[in-house]
């Protein structure tokens, strides 16, 4: 029996199986190639969306910071409001509190 595990002897027996055996080569050339490509950008996408995510996390920090300094504003001025005029401020906490006691089931 004849060894065909080299290609002089696949290929003096079979010329179709040569032909085979040259595309598939080239099948893995193809591919290697093709994974190669696609790793680069999946590598290249992934490097965008950490610059993403940390520019988002950035601009979340800056409006939470923003937020917060509104706030403390906010508050300043009601209680610079309140110390100017405590009576009316009074007469409004406690016509809400009678409100809340009336509208509010027991």
């Amino acid at each position: 029996m004849a060894d065909l595990t080299t290609p002089e002897a696949i290929g003096a027996k079979s010329p179709d199986l040569q032909l085979v055996m040259a595309d598939i080569a080239t099948l893995k050339r193809d591919l290697a190639a093709l994974l190669t490509t696609m790793s680069g950008i999946v590598a290249s996408d992934v490097a965008g969306a950490k610059g993403l995510a940390v520019h988002l996390g950035d601009d979340m920090r800056q409006a939470y910071h923003d937020l917060a300094a509104q706030g403390e504003r906010t508050v300043k001025a009601i209680g610079h409001q309140v110390e100017e005029r405590p009576v009316v401020f009074l007469l409004l906490a406690f016509a809400a509190g009678f409100l809340g006691s009336r509208l509010l089931p027991r």
